[in-house]
This record gives structure tokens, sequence and C-alpha cells, in this order.
């Protein structure tokens, strides 16, 4: 864990002191697919980095439609807003994959901040940055048509391939939350995407094998 967490920003500021410090408080934890990780409004007690797999980041009303937030990778952290802040969970983050963790209980992570002030500099920045992106994500939401948010997820996520490029496949619900719109809507937009041959659909990836179009 050490290695791992000496890449992470913004503890990769750290010297091994601080390193070795903060995974003498982490606590590694491993949870199946589909998992409740956080539920909204709960108390705080606990942050989060995750160190493999996938996650996402949701809010829900009470019917149950649910808004994807963000999706959380590997090195990225969750929980802490809501634990430096001490109010109440913002929302909700449920495990995509199976996922392993490093957890950090509130009080012994607040006293590794104080012990370490360039450290808490840095959160600071990683944190503006989370609400800059978040921020830009509901702009592309709230001023986009359908088409738009489903290719800017596409275009979000894609990683470069050779000569096409690559994003994780997602179910048709899965992206319907993260852009707010019904999973009958997303399923005709990415099969019209099929059918054009902008994309293909292997097992576990969109392949984008040109540039998408303005509309569909």
């Amino acid at each position: 864990m050490l290695n791992f967490l000496g890449t992470v920003i913004p503890y990769n500021t750290l010297d091994e002191q601080g390193l070795q410090a903060l995974v003498n408080i982490a606590i590694r934890r491993t949870y199946r697919k589909n998992i409740v990780i956080i539920r909204e409004g709960d108390d705080t007690n606990t942050m989060f980095i995750l160190i493999e797999g996938e996650m996402r980041v949701y809010v829900e009303d009470e019917q149950g439609k649910q808004l994807t937030l963000r999706i959380l990778k590997s090195g990225d952290s969750f929980g802490e807003v809501a634990l430096i802040g001490d109010f109440p969970r913002t929302a909700s983050v449920m495990t995509i994959t199976s996922c392993v963790v490093a957890a950090f209980s509130r009080d012994k992570y607040l006293a590794f901040l104080e012990q370490h002030p360039k450290i808490s500099l840095a959160f600071a920045r990683t944190l503006a940055n989370m609400v800059r992106d978040t921020t830009e994500e509901l702009s592309s939401i709230a001023l986009s048509d359908v088409y738009g948010r489903v290719t800017h997820i596409l275009e979000k996520y894609a990683v470069e391939a050779d000569d096409h490029r690559l994003v994780p496949k997602f179910t048709h619900r899965e992206i319907a939350g993260m852009i707010g719109s019904s999973r009958e809507m997303v399923s005709k937009i990415l099969k019209e995407l099929e059918k054009g041959s902008y994309i293909s659909i292997t097992d576990k990836h969109y392949v984008i094998n040109k540039n998408l179009p303005a509309n569909c």
C-alpha cells in the first residue's frame, strides 16, 4: 500500500515518513460488485481511497431516480468532503466492479492532516478541482440535449488505443443515470451510432472508430 499511496495526489508530496504514517492509519477493505459503500444522508466517520476497481457517486430522489455525479477509478478518494465539513453524506457511492479501498477513520485522518499541514493545502486544491469538474459535468447535463450528453460521456471516458478509442462498457442504465435520461433513449442513441459505424461494441468496451457526429 505504501508504494500505491505514494502515487496518489496529494499524498505523493509526502516524504517516506509521512507516507508510512498514512499507511499506519489505513484499513484495507474489499467489496463485491454492486455494493453501496456510502448512503446519502448517513453520518460521516470514514473517508476512502480507491485502490482497485470502479465505483460511481450518485444522488437519488424519493421516486428512486438516480443521477450519477462521478465515476471513481484507482487513485480517487471519496467521503472526505463530508468528513472534513462534519456534515452528513451528500451523495451515495456504489461499486461498479469488485473493489479494494483504503479506509481512514475521521479522528485518525484529521489528526494526520494536523501533523502534515502541507498536505492540507494540496488537499484543498484537489477538492477545488473536484468542484470544478462536477460543475462542468452538471453544466453539460443541463445545457446539452440527450444525444450531446451521451457523446459527452463517451468522449470523457475514452482512452486512446492504436487507431481508435476505448470506453468502458457502462450499461445503458448506468449511462442514463450519468446524464439524467431514460435507458430507452440511451439505447436508441447507441444503436444509431453503431449503425453508422461510429462505434463498435465489444464485451468490455464501446470502441469509437471515428469522430462522433455533432448530432445523430
